[in-house]
């Protein structure tokens, strides 16, 4: 239950520091990677959702392709 907590406060938070354009906004990506990975543990390991997990797993490289793009 904690690890969806973490995923859904960790989406929130990384939806407001893109959608803000500030400075800051390059590390909504970082926090974007952070609650897909855990997702994607929570749902491969713990709940065995096949579907969730390569959806989670699938946006980890949208997202570091996110970090690279910002912070290169």
């Amino acid at each position: 239950m904690i690890y969806k907590w973490i995923g859904t406060v960790s989406f929130l938070l990384a939806a407001v520091l893109l959608s803000s354009n500030i400075e800051e906004s390059r590390y909504g990506f970082i926090v974007f990677l952070l609650g897909h990975i855990t997702l994607s543990y929570y749902f491969a390991f713990k709940y065995k959702d096949l579907p969730m997990f390569v959806q989670n797993f699938s946006f980890i490289f949208v997202d570091a392709f996110g970090v690279y793009r910002w912070f290169s």
